[in-house]
């Protein structure tokens, strides 16, 4: 099956699911692609570009929407429900996707009303992820992402590492270095709760790193349960780093989430097969 991926190519996500998934699968990665022709069906991952989506349908190649990370951001961030599902609508009736893939099921089930093929597709781990030692002592408390999503945060984040006596790192050089990674995001608005994918907890669980974050949909519907530590309020936050603090604890949490990792390969094969599934349903007319 021959797959173009594209997009924009210029964002984390478009590392992830179009460059590193695209890889997987075989297809040929290309941002901004023009000749669509020869392909079986392609892919654009997050915010879609109207000549794009004309090359597309000229070519009367299956199209799939990726909409992992496409609603405007930071504005978006705030939106409720009804404003979140107005742009899905007005996405989704410009683009007529013969396919959707949501980072989340919170997304796939907004998405069932327009009566296409919808996959659930969570985030893989990053690949060569090393494995956590799991060190006796906390020793430093790490964050990957931009440092603005937690503005509001950091004074607490800073204030509880202090009291303690540990570090507080944003982007770590590896996620093994750090003893505990957080996932909290200020934003509080429906799209960053629903659809906001899980790929903090992939890593985490990749490379078997004690996690605590919001109760956003990508985390919880990939949790084990009974591993993962939940703060959306600063004593939240404190509670679990108490209970981070004994190495018992962190040493079981890191067992746990590493027998359930999402490696790129299972990952992967899920997409290539549903792919094939909507190229047999939605073929070139």
């Amino acid at each position: 099956m021959n797959v173009l991926i594209t997009g924009r190519g210029t964002s984390g996500s478009w590392k992830i699911r179009g460059e590193q998934l695209g890889r997987a699968i075989g297809a040929t990665v290309l941002p901004r692609a023009i000749d669509m022709d020869p392909f079986d069906a392609v892919v654009m991952v997050k915010r879609t570009q109207p000549d794009m989506v004309v090359r597309a349908r000229e070519s009367r190649v299956p199209l799939v929407w990726d909409v992992v990370d496409a609603w405007p951001q930071p504005a978006g961030n705030t939106w409720g429900r009804d404003e979140c599902m107005a742009w899905l609508r007005q996405q989704v009736k410009a683009i007529k996707p013969a396919g959707i893939v949501a980072a989340t099921r919170a997304m796939a089930a907004d998405c069932a009303e327009f009566g296409v093929p919808v996959l659930t597709l969570p985030h893989h781990a990053r690949p060569g992820l090393e494995r956590n030692p799991i060190r006796e002592q906390v020793q430093t408390v790490g964050y990957e992402g931009s440092e603005s999503y937690i503005t509001g945060w950091r004074r607490h984040i800073e204030h509880e590492c202090k009291q303690r006596g540990w570090r507080f790192v944003v982007n770590p050089e590896r996620l093994a270095d750090v003893d505990i990674v957080l996932a909290l995001r200020d934003a509080t608005g429906y799209a960053p709760r629903h659809y906001k994918s899980g790929v903090k907890l992939a890593n985490a669980q990749g490379s078997g790193t004690p996690f605590i974050g919001c109760r956003e949909f990508g985390y919880m519907e990939n949790s084990i349960g009974n591993c993962e530590k939940w703060a959306d309020t600063p004593d939240e936050l404190k509670r679990a780093f108490d209970l981070l603090t004994s190495q018992g604890e962190r040493r079981r949490v890191a067992q746990w989430m590493l027998s359930v990792a999402p490696s790129l390969p299972a990952t992967a094969k899920v997409y290539l097969d549903w792919l094939k599934t909507v190229c047999e349903t939605a073929p070139r007319s």
